[in-house]
């Protein structure tokens, strides 16, 4: 009974590098920071370095925080092997223009018998592992910006370990083509540093570069892609020079909604311990909170399949029907015809029409506030041209 629970000991502290990382096993400390977050990225196989407007972009990239729409708030819940659970709570606000998140994620096990080297009960033994973090993304028009910093804390019997590390990422989105009805910024491509911090007592954390892309080639279908390599040391950095190495990842991930109401999903991971990976969600609205529930399958090769539900609840001032989307759409591009024909008059209606049916349309207030700002200009020109014009004359009727 002692071996076994020695056994079953060893065995969770590397639970998380077996389950998601291969390339990292006994190379690094707080192994379950590679764990991922969110159901939907689990069952879009993680792939979610590219991905916009979804709190879960604090874990893989803090950048696409600033592509966040409403307030919100996240609860997920992940059923692992050997009765193990992680749990994430996050929360997101804008603040200052940019979008702040708050979260706290926990894996634990139940406590189990402690047994002396004389085989005799002394008590429980506690395991578990912790990481508070807050994020900041900001849209800086070219492109979006973000990091978060992490406080990383461990209980394992009487050891008690802390440390602390930073994340940080960029994301751009703009248009790709599509010979199918898609979104305006339908590609968007990320790449994140995560777990640059202090070692976990004598390790080092799970350090990652992610990079990403993501296409959405209808409405209602998206394509998602992530590379990741593992750099516990500098060296691990040539396993993008020589390929296919242990510490080298690739993320695959698809998503499928009608209406956005319903949704499928699924992924494949390569170079991992697991494979493929599924999932659905279902989102609604009631006056002006939106919530949805999504779940994840994931295939976790010889240990077996693990589970994750996630409940998120979104504060909507306005709730936007789908016909809203496609009327604020059509009087968007409107806006657009207008202003290439130089008729700001027109395109500045077009755009608060727009307003009022999707007021979270991707930055229409800046661009109005852009499109009076050059009517201000103009106008302040053609009164300076009048007054020179003025000046121009007297001075040729007195000379």
């Amino acid at each position: 009974m002692k071996i076994i629970r020695i056994i079953y000991l060893l065995l969770l502290l590397s639970l998380p590098s077996m389950l998601y990382a291969e390339g990292s096993i006994g190379t690094s400390g707080a192994d379950f920071l590679e764990l991922g977050v969110g159901s939907r990225p689990l069952g879009m196989g993680e792939a979610f370095t590219a991905e916009i407007n979804d709190i879960n972009s604090l874990y893989y990239n803090p950048a696409g925080l600033a592509t966040l729409k409403y307030p919100v708030l996240s609860i997920f819940h992940h059923e692992l092997i050997l009765d193990s659970r992680f749990e994430n709570i996050s929360m997101a606000q804008k603040v200052y223009g940019g979008w702040l998140a708050i979260s706290n994620s926990f894996f634990w096990v139940p406590p189990f018998e402690k047994i002396d080297i004389d085989g005799n009960e002394a008590g429980e033994v506690q395991f578990y592992n912790g990481n508070f973090s807050a994020g900041y993304g900001y849209d800086l028009e070219l492109f979006y910006l973000g990091g978060s910093i992490k406080y990383i804390y461990q209980k394992i019997d009487t050891l008690f370990l802390s440390s602390v590390a930073v994340d940080v990422g960029i994301l751009k989105d703009m248009y790709l083509y599509s010979p199918f009805d898609s979104p305006l910024r339908n590609f968007s491509v990320g790449l994140s540093i995560l777990n640059l911090g202090t070692n976990a007592k004598d390790d080092p954390l799970p350090r990652m570069i992610r990079f990403g892309t993501s296409y959405k080639m209808t409405k209602w279908f998206g394509f998602n892609v992530d590379f990741t390599e593992y750099m516990i040391n500098i060296s691990d950095l040539y396993d993008f020079t020589y390929g296919f190495e242990e510490s080298f990842r690739i993320n695959t991930g698809v998503e499928l909604n009608y209406l956005e109401i319903l949704y499928l999903r699924g992924g494949w991971r390569f170079n991992d311990a697991g494979t493929y990976t599924m999932g659905m969600g279902f989102n609604y609205a009631i006056k002006d909170v939106a919530f949805g529930l999504d779940a994840s399958y994931s295939d976790n090769g010889i240990f077996g399949p693990v589970y994750s539900i996630t409940a998120t609840f979104k504060l909507i001032p306005k709730v936007i029907t789908v016909e809203d989307k496609v009327k604020a759409e059509a009087h968007y591009r409107k806006g657009i015809k207008h202003f290439v024909a130089d008729d700001i008059d027109s395109a500045v209606n077009e755009f608060n029409t727009a307003r009022d049916y999707n007021p979270y349309h991707k930055n229409i207030d800046r661009k109005i506030e852009d499109l009076k700002e050059i009517k201000k200009l103009r106008e302040e020109n053609r009164e300076l041209d009048e007054e020179l014009k003025k000046e121009q004359y007297q001075g040729d009727f007195f000379n």
